[in-house]
This record gives structure tokens, C-alpha cells and sequence, in this order.
């Protein structure tokens, strides 16, 4: 599995790629986004809860119909609760959730299931990108003592450097991406129309 921090990347460069103007807002939006891209590695907690942390992890929570589940139903409490429209906020809400099926696929799988099963129910094959980005961390889910201890080795230190490194050099090319586009797009808005002087004058 990928670290969340490569998931929490995902959410927070579709935060500042969502230009929609809600009443969520700033940090708290980003937050909530970092923490929706992290959300279907929640299925460690069902296992965990039945003393196999890895029971139902890569399952159906890590489908697209999972995302599009979660995308309608988030966006019908956004639009209750902030009076979002419901469509724009299913789509943001979704595709957030979606990022951590690609960020998945993007990851070396060193032991199966390699990727996500993108198509449950329509196929169970999993699906990998032939180039990836992240390394991944082996967990070790047949008991919580294993799956404690794998996380705390020092080998998932070193991913998490590597995934630190890769997240901000990818972040600061959005960024800067980003900021040069709005920058261009402040000078057009300053630029005189053509041909308005003429039709001044002709006035």
C-alpha cells in the first residue's frame, strides 16, 4: 500500500484545482479533501476490528462504484449542510475519492493484489499502471501485532522520505503551473479591447 501522505497530496492538488466557490473553503476544504482521498484505506479498520487488519483492504472500497457512491451521498450532505449544488460537489467529492484508486495504481505492488479493481462488480481483475511512482509498504494483515509492527519498521521511513520527496516536487510543479496560469490570465483581463478606441471615436 501507499502511504497516505501520496493520497493526501491527491486531495489537496484537487482542492486547489476545484475553482468552485462554496461555502467550504481554504485549509478546512483542503483538509477535508486530504482526509476523503485517504478514506478507503478505512477498510483496515474493519479487519482490524475482527483481528485481520487485511481482510477487506483493496475490496470494494477501492472500486469506482465506491467512489461514485461516495461522491452522491457526500454531495447530498454538502448540499444539506452548505447548500451546494449537488452535481458539481458529486463530481469533486468522487474524483477526490477516485485519486486513491490512481495513486494505488501508481504504486509498486510487490506481492498481489497489484492495483485496484477499478470495475467490481463488473470485473474483478485489478489494474496497475505500467509505470509507478511509489514504492510500496508490505503490511503484514493476518493479525493487528503484525500489521502494528509493520508500519513502525524502518523501511517505511525510507518510503515515507521518497514519497515526502516525490509528493513535494509534484506539488510545487502544480503550484507553480497554477500561479503562472492566473497570472496570465490577470493580464488579459487588463488588456484594452481591440477596437474600442476606434468605436469611441467613431461615436
Amino acid at each position: 500500500m501507499a502511504l497516505p501522505i501520496a493520497h493526501a497530496t491527491a486531495g489537496f492538488l484537487i482542492h486547489r484545482l476545484d475553482g468552485r466557490r462554496t461555502r467550504l473553503q481554504g485549509w478546512l476544504r483542503a483538509l477535508v479533501y486530504m482526509a476523503i482521498a485517504n478514506s478507503p484505506d478505512a477498510d483496515f479498520l474493519i479487519g482490524f476490528a475482527l483481528g485481520a487488519p487485511g481482510l477487506y483492504h483493496r475490496g470494494v472500497s477501492h472500486t469506482l462504484v465506491a467512489a461514485i457512491v461516495f461522491g452522491a451521498v457526500a454531495a447530498l450532505i454538502s448540499r444539506a449542510a452548505l447548500r451546494d449544488r449537488w452535481w458539481p460537489a458529486a463530481v469533486a467529492f468522487g474524483s477526490v475519492y477516485a485519486s486513491h484508486l490512481v495513486v494505488d495504481a501508481l504504486t509498486i505492488d510487490a506481492r498481489p493484489p497489484v492495483g485496484a479493481a477499478f470495475f467490481w462488480p463488473f470485473s474483478d481483475a485489478y489494474y496497475g499502471a505500467p509505470v509507478t511512482l511509489f514504492h510500496e509498504i508490505l503490511i503484514d494483515g493476518q493479525s493487528r501485532l503484525g500489521f502494528v509492527d509493520s508500519i513502525l519498521q524502518w523501511r517505511t521511513a525510507a518510503v515515507l522520505g521518497r514519497e515526502l520527496a516525490i509528493a513535494a516536487v509534484i506539488t510545487m510543479g502544480v503550484l507553480a503551473v497554477q500561479s503562472v496560469w492566473r497570472a496570465v490570465g490577470a493580464r488579459r483581463a487588463t488588456l484594452p479591447l481591440v477596437g474600442t478606441a476606434r468605436e469611441e471615436d467613431l461615436a
